[in-house]
């Protein structure tokens, strides 16, 4: 398979990943300098888990009209 068409493929994977990444630090940054009583607590699994609830929250409509 030639090398162009791999990176055709590839491309979007890393971007998605570069991206995901970069959004859950800085993300879990911010959090942790509002609440810096609870920063040992705050880690990627609560991250992941809040936009989980946040993405199904949209999905079922409770934010329109915001």
């Amino acid at each position: 398979m030639p090398i162009y068409l791999i990176s055709k493929f590839a491309d979007p994977i890393f971007a998605f990943t570069i991206g995901t990444s970069a959004a859950l630090i800085r993300i879990r940054r911010e959090e942790r300098e509002k609440h810096p009583e609870r920063a040992g607590e705050i880690g990627f699994g609560t991250i992941a888990k809040r936009g989980a609830d946040r993405v199904r929250r949209w999905w079922a409509g409770d934010f329109e009209g915001l």
